[in-house]
């Protein structure tokens, strides 16, 4: 009875096998970060209601297999879940842990990924505090994390962060940065790590946080590479900033950044200037990159568990 059973998992696992291109084969996995701005801005014709497709709209045209936003509200999380149920759902409100304030929230493919572990932590004194303030911080400022199994390429463990530096707080960004650098190290423990968000800060060497973050090389069992870096000459041809106020013209420098440890590294990267005709999806441009991964062959953990893989937490 019990060969009977286990017979179907593995007549599927023998097709998947037989299905999928070589092991070894250099598969691109796109990954995205938006900053989609929260859901009760008066902002008038660029209002939540007014936008809430061409958010939709703009991460479709990437197809990413994980994302980030930034800014996301609850019942922006209960739309995007909706209208993204191939994709579990990780985080919490940055005022209580539960469900108040604005959202980091991590989209990952369930057919691709499973989720193995997960986690928040604030940028403040008190880390594990919800709703804590650190230094001169305006607001809360959370980091989600997951750690997940990647049924198709190597490395097959790997840790996704995403965040929200503070806007006002010169010195809660800075310090913010080397939490999150110390906890990333005690967390992934050197492992494969991607880190994404809004930054409020440049992507230049002037910057503490990117200094921190980008450019300092391996420290506390973390070293990140800017995918930026690999962008096209195209691409850095354009005005990189990432923040324009609805407007199409960058204000700032790139604030949004997605940075890869060495196991990940990025094959493309660009800003994502999606927009209908004179209304855009958000006041960021998203943001993207291309990953260079290595498919592995086939695994026992790779059979997803049920139709559609566990319910999303967040």
């Amino acid at each position: 009875m019990r060969i009977a059973r286990l017979l179907p998992l593995l007549v599927l696992a023998l097709a998947a096998a037989a299905a999928a291109p070589p092991a070894g084969d250099a598969v691109p996995t796109t990954v995205m970060s938006f900053n989609i701005r929260y859901g009760t801005a008066d902002d008038g014709p660029d209002s939540w209601e007014h936008r809430r497709y061409l958010v939709r709209l703009a991460i479709r045209e990437r197809q990413p297999a994980i994302f980030g936003v930034q800014e996301c509200l609850w019942d922006q999380g209960l739309e995007l879940e909706r209208a993204f149920s191939e994709y579990r759902i990780t985080g919490v409100g940055r005022d209580d842990g539960r469900r108040a304030g604005e959202m980091c929230l991590i989209f990952t493919r369930r057919d691709r990924y499973r989720l193995l572990d997960q986690g928040n932590f604030w940028l403040s004194e008190t880390p594990q505090t919800p709703g804590s303030k650190g230094w001169d911080a305006a607001c809360p400022r959370l980091v989600t994390w997951v750690k997940l199994y990647d049924r198709l390429c190597d490395p097959d463990t790997l840790y996704v962060f995403n965040t929200h530096l503070d806007n006002a707080g010169a010195q809660a960004r800075e310090q913010g940065a080397l939490l999150l650098r110390r906890r990333m190290g005690e967390i992934a423990g050197g492992r494969a790590a991607l880190l994404m968000g809004d930054f409020n800060a440049p992507a230049d060497p002037g910057s503490p946080p990117y200094r921190i973050l980008a450019q300092e090389g391996w420290r506390d069992g973390v070293a990140l590479r800017d995918a930026w870096q690999v962008a096209s000459a195209a691409e850095r041809g354009q005005p990189d900033g990432t923040f324009h106020g609805f407007t199409g013209a960058p204000s700032r420098g790139r604030i949004d950044w997605i940075l890869a440890g060495a196991a990940l590294p990025a094959a493309d990267a660009g800003i994502a200037r999606f927009r209908q005709g004179d209304r855009w999806p958000s006041d960021h441009f998203p943001v993207w990159a291309v990953l260079r991964q290595a498919r592995h062959p086939p695994r026992p953990g790779d059979v997803v568990d049920g139709a559609t893989g566990a319910s999303p937490r967040y």
